[in-house]
């Protein structure tokens, strides 16, 4: 028996008990199992215990049986609805940490993604994931020079990795996603190549404004819900302005320490004196926002609770947000998205003159 790509592999098939004593068919693949081949195909031993008692339904995504001597090769899938060439083609590339860390792609496999304009890749986890990914080329080496035509962020309880691509020319292109659980953060920073698709854009919008690069997904941070901080008049990363002031008002669950950061569109620090002001009262922040000019900006946000004592500290990222000002007006006029605060006008009678 053989597989798709790979040479002289070997394959066995173990029969366990498995829950409710139902027996249960595992993979053991011994040639991706003790090592790889490198990309000048020389054979590197490396243990990789992915590939031992592995579910059918795990190796199906990376190795497809075949045996021209057997026509009814697909049995050896060992899964109920074996899958045919053309769907396992479909199939975007993942990697055993994709499996370890329990990762899904909820948007419809497709192998090239092919899209208008742009495209939404989406994963979920069992447990809040962090994300770093590049997008580059498929003429060039690996590189993240087109990273600010992502917008990632994390939706569903923060379960679920959305990525907007909105590629600036039409083409293919490489899109490399990694990830780590947060709860793993603490000990190892290191993120893991999870999963590679493969886009074909036909159709490239014009005059696209790409955004300020970002190397984590844009909103709330896993900090931020670990000091029990909640969002009072913001729903989602992206604050919308119209002209005028804009407030984001954080509720804290002690008093923090906080500091913020402001880049324009090519992560160029701004001065944020006349842009962005703050007012603590107990356990309420409240950011004013005017942006100086149309475009967008990052807004950054680091914070712990009040040290007792005095000294340096490090501040750890609280919350990203994306400033989309699309108008700009007299920095005296009232937020528009606050009607709390809107002046209320006397009506005035309209005189209409006699006709005589």
């Amino acid at each position: 028996m053989s597989f798709m790509g790979i040479n002289k592999p070997e394959l066995a098939d173990v029969s366990i008990d498995g829950a409710l004593y139902r027996p249960k068919l595992l993979l053991i693949y011994n040639y991706c199992g003790v090592g790889y081949t490198d990309h000048t195909g020389k054979f590197q031993r490396k243990l990789n215990e992915h590939f031992f008692l592995t579910d059918p339904e795990v190796l199906i995504w990376t190795h497809f049986p075949y045996c021209e001597m057997e026509s009814n090769y697909s049995r050896w899938q060992l899964l109920d609805k074996p899958l045919k060439l053309d769907e396992f083609n479909a199939l975007p590339k993942v990697t055993p940490f994709f499996f370890e860390y329990n990762l899904r792609i909820r948007s419809r496999p497709q192998n090239p993604v092919v899209f208008r304009f742009q495209t939404e890749l989406k994963l979920t986890a069992h447990k809040p994931t962090r994300y770093k990914y590049k997008l580059y080329s498929v003429e060039d080496r690996e590189n993240g020079a087109l990273n600010n035509y992502v917008f990632c962020q994390l939706k569903e309880d923060r379960l679920l990795g959305s990525f907007a691509i909105c590629p600036p020319t039409e083409g293919m292109y490489y899109f490399k996603v990694y990830a780590r659980p947060e709860w793993q953060m603490y000990e190892d920073t290191t993120l893991k190549n999870v999963a590679i698709f493969l886009l074909e854009c036909l159709k490239a919008k014009k005059h696209i404004n790409p955004y300020p690069l970002h190397d984590v997904p844009w909103g709330p941070g896993q900090s931020f819900f670990d000091f029990k901080m909640k969002l009072i008049n913001q729903v989602g990363p992206v604050i919308v302005t119209w002209g005028g002031k804009r407030k984001l008002v954080l509720e804290t669950a002690s008093v923090m320490l906080i500091t913020q950061q402001l880049f324009d569109s090519n992560g160029k620090e701004m001065d944020t004196r006349g842009i962005i002001s703050r007012e603590d009262s107990d356990t309420r922040i409240s950011f004013t926002i005017t942006p100086p000019r149309i475009g967008y900006y990052k807004f950054l946000i680091f914070g712990i609770p009040k040290p007792k004592l005095k000294g340096k500290w490090r501040l750890p990222l609280l919350a990203s947000f994306l400033i989309d000002c699309k108008l700009t007006k007299n920095p005296s006029d009232d937020d528009p998205y606050n009607s709390n605060n809107k002046k209320e006008t006397k009506k005035k009678k309209m005189r209409i003159p006699t006709v005589r």
